[in-house]
């Protein structure tokens, strides 16, 4: 708790089911945690125990056959789980951005970085083409990939998986999220990209003032760069 600081987001009593047999049945109990504007919180746990159902949760991404069956997700005043699919398709787009896991698959192998930068970027407003080019470059060097014309004009199966971290990354900055949830960021990557990209939110997060959330089931790593570590066990937090 941060005293006289309202929080950014809360989760108040989550609770996640999936559907068997015709029957609810809740994997994810009694969920509940803040984010304070500004912080990095790492959600830590082991593989399994609902860290990312959490996570996509949060945004309104679960898959066909989960759903929350109680709990509340309060931000802005206003309960997530209310949001009906366009609601919550700005909310991803404007406020609270979801880096999933195994991410680095998303990108399209047969179409260059910058194409599907500009696809991002325009989400958010239009822009006129000689700034375009100036703010995917911008965004590319705030990642720390400094040879970013080279970068725009490759495709993903030529870059490192440290690189299209990164760019994916560039990406979600480019939506200027308040929130910013990394589910297992560093999962693909080897020991060196996986401090490196660390670095990198930690970096981020001080210079955006960005609030983040990051999802790992590496509590050593993640521990030197979090403000606060929240624990799951098995479908529930222990601290």
């Amino acid at each position: 708790m941060k005293a006289n600081i309202d929080p950014l987001l809360s989760m108040e009593h989550v609770e996640i089911s999936y559907q068997d047999a015709g029957k609810w049945k809740t994997i994810v109990h009694d969920i509940s945690f803040q984010l304070f504007p500004g912080e990095m919180v790492a959600l830590t746990g082991l593989s399994g125990c609902g860290k990312s159902l959490t996570a996509h949760a949060l945004v309104g991404l679960l898959d066909k056959g989960f759903r929350v069956t109680n709990g509340q997700i309060i931000y802005k005043n206003e309960n997530i789980l209310e949001f009906d699919e366009r609601r919550l398709e700005q909310l991803r787009r404007d406020e609270i951005a979801l880096l999933i896991q195994h991410s680095l698959n998303g990108l399209n192998p047969i179409q260059t970085v910058k194409k599907q930068m500009v696809e991002t970027v325009k989400l958010k407003k239009k822009w006129d083409k000689n700034d375009m080019q100036i703010s995917l470059l911008s965004l590319l060097k705030q990642v720390g990939l400094l040879d970013s014309e080279q970068i725009l004009s490759s495709y993903p199966f030529e870059l490192s998986g440290g690189m299209r971290q990164r760019v994916l990354l560039a990406m979600m900055l480019s939506l200027q999220p308040k929130i910013f949830i990394a589910d297992e960021p560093t999962t693909a990557l080897d020991v060196i990209n996986r401090e490196k990209v660390l670095a990198l939110l930690k970096q981020l997060q001080e210079e955006l003032n960005l609030t983040i959330l990051l999802i790992s089931h590496d509590d050593k790593s993640v521990k030197k760069y979090a403000n606060r570590v929240i624990q799951m066990d098995q479908g529930g937090i222990v601290l």
